[in-house]
């Protein structure tokens, strides 16, 4: 769950929201529509942390993360949708990443097995196994 209180968006003299109290809970779809201008993306910019909020919070519920998955259109092109959507656990995906270019060494070496399984040991604790199943299933 997301919830943000007291939410307000200042730049300088111009208020673009202020004391914005919402819920977004889980097994629910949202949508934010508005014209262009209106503040759509820097409301979802505050929501994510990248924007600090001139006053108010905004929390996750206990245990829960949030990702983003940026407005560049052309930057995941190389990347298949699963990927895309993978890239925004970012320490999971580096712990794949790294793992997979170990594997795909020539000259695994003793170094090399203990970082596997420092890696494989961490791939578990996120639930690694079942996180290309888990947004298929959203």
């Amino acid at each position: 769950m997301i919830t943000v209180s007291n939410l307000a968006i200042q730049f300088g003299k111009r208020v673009l929201y202020n004391d914005v109290n919402m819920k977004f809970t889980n097994g629910n779809i949202y949508g934010v529509i508005g014209a262009n201008g209106a503040g759509k993306s820097t409301f979802l910019k505050a929501i994510s942390g990248e924007l600090e909020p001139t006053k108010g919070s905004v929390t996750l519920g206990p245990g829960e993360r949030l990702s983003v998955l940026s407005q560049d259109h052309f930057k995941w092109d190389e990347y298949t949708v699963m990927d895309t959507v993978m890239m925004g656990h970012t320490v999971l995906w580096d712990i794949m990443k790294q793992r997979e270019e170990l594997y795909a060494k020539t000259d695994f070496t003793d170094e090399d097995g203990l970082k596997v399984s420092e890696l494989e040991e961490k791939f578990a604790e996120l639930d690694g196994w079942n996180a290309r199943v888990m947004p298929l299933l959203c």
